[in-house]
């Protein structure tokens, strides 16, 4: 094995290809130098690199390793819905789901394909219908454009992070009816960020076409930016009390809607009297507002079919209708999973509930018994599921465990006992055994529980 500190002087040469062109994996390690390469081998004691830098792979002990980024796509797999499920250890896995039983809740995952998670360790089951994304990402900068002589934005570990002020841009990427969703993490005593949808002109941060969407502590704007109107504002709590959150923009440029939802939660619809005035385009822009750091992942882009199955609170003063503290805003509305249903009550997708058990599920299909009678709905039209009430427990650390992220946003952790060249087995309490196709995973984190990495995991992660 070679010596890290024997790589140091390449650091520099590895950071300008990475500046270059988008590196098809990078390795980090404890003492902060950077490789880009491919994985020859990875064992539960070694990390075999194969590095342009390199004369020939070369073997690292895991121990000093921090973690490997891997260009991973998810593939096309056409469903009806999404489970999310959230364990009692924080790994959130995505998939649809197969079963629910007194002892295991079942997913169907396109990486490890079914897996059966101890009903003890579950902590929450949500589901969504299926968005039919027409784009997921970032997975790079390639088909994003920047505005101005020197780009404000980088891309690292499957995010856009930004020090500048600057605009990344996508065009051709939004229906005429869309859902935007992302999330957005920063750094500073509040987020100065603005979304613009619809754009004509993606090399400018001031298109002549679209909807702008502007984020500024608490404070939402929404302007027309052909006609330079503001249609809008709203405050929220949340963004002004956190440094990270979901965001999900729907509009429509055939109507004059446009609907904005942070953390899963509804906060404002606008309606645009002049939409019919304008040509709008196709084209996504994130705009840094600021130098501090902020960084955006998770994009998705789907269909959106116009309707609102939620509206926001009514009207309170101002102007604004949500997050004012004691008028029924943001802060009265709590975010997905804080509330659970009342023991044995599932959530529609229409808003509406029912009481009950889930007998079976099969084809798409669950069947539950009511008090109304046994029934069947499709999957796709539940939120979430009812599960049998237990004490929860939480799985047992293992050294040698290691974190693996996807890129639909599942993350789990696991013992990694045995590989192939193309595939890793690992194990845990959550789900027993499971192995995974290596190019599934566009992370894998190493010594997660060494405090002496701890301080640079975190730092790093900026």
């Amino acid at each position: 094995m070679k010596p890290l500190h024997s790589f140091i002087l390449g650091l520099g040469l590895a950071l300008t290809i990475h500046a270059a062109e988008a590196p098809k994996s990078v390795a980090r390690f404890s003492n902060n130098d950077v490789l880009t390469g491919a994985p020859e081998s990875i064992t539960p004691e070694r990390l075999v690199w194969n590095s342009p830098l390199l004369g020939r792979p070369a073997s690292f002990f895991l121990r000093e390793v921090l973690d490997i980024t891997l260009p991973a796509r998810e593939p096309e797999h056409p469903a009806d819905h999404e489970a999310t499920l959230t364990l009692t250890n924080g790994d959130t896995i995505r998939g649809q789901l197969a079963s629910v039983t007194g002892d295991a809740v079942s997913l169907d995952t396109w990486f490890a394909g079914r897996m059966n998670f101890n009903r003890l360790m579950v902590a929450g089951v949500k589901i969504e219908q299926s968005a039919g994304f027409v784009f997921r990402g970032p997975t790079g900068l390639d088909g994003w454009r920047q505005s101005g002589e020197k780009p404000a934005w980088t891309f690292h570990r499957a995010a856009f992070r930004s020090t500048a002020v600057g605009s990344i841009a996508r065009t051709d990427v939004l229906p005429e009816e869309c859902s935007v969703s992302f999330d957005a993490a920063w750094r500073g005593d509040s987020v100065r960020l603005k979304v613009i949808v619809f754009s004509d002109d993606v090399s400018t941060e001031n298109p002549s076409s679209g909807y702008e969407v502007s984020f500024q502590r608490g404070s939402i704007h929404l302007r027309n930016c052909k006609t330079q109107s503001f249609l809008g504002s709203a405050q929220s709590q949340v963004l002004m009390e956190n440094d990270k959150v979901h965001i999900e923009i729907r509009a429509s440029s055939k109507s004059n809607r446009v609907a904005l939802f942070i953390n899963k939660q509804i906060v404002e619809v606008w309606n645009d009297p002049d939409v019919g005035k304008g040509k709008f385009g196709r084209g996504l822009h994130f705009i840094s507002g600021s130098t501090l750091p902020l960084r955006i992942s998770g994009i998705g882009v789907a269909p959106w079919n116009g309707v609102l199955d939620r509206m926001p609170d009514p009207q309170f003063g101002m102007g604004f209708r949500r997050g004012i503290p004691g008028m029924g805003g943001e802060d009265a509305a709590p975010a997905d999973g804080e509330n659970p249903s009342p023991e044995g009550r599932m959530e529609l997708a229409n808003g509406d509930s029912l009481t009950g058990e889930v007998l079976s599920i099969q084809d798409g299909l669950i069947a539950m018994k009511t008090p109304l009678g046994d029934i069947k709905l499709p999957v796709a039209r539940l939120r979430t599921v009812a599960l049998k009430p237990v004490e929860a427990e939480r799985c047992k650390r293992f050294e040698g465990d290691v974190r693996a992220s996807f890129p639909d946003g599942s993350s789990l952790v696991f013992r990694l006992d045995a590989t192939t060249a193309d595939t890793l087995t690992g194990s845990s309490q959550n789900f027993g055994s499971a192995t995974f196709q290596l190019a599934s995973f566009s992370r894998i984190e190493f010594n997660i529980y060494s405090p002496r990495l701890a301080d640079l995991r975190q730092t790093e992660d900026w």
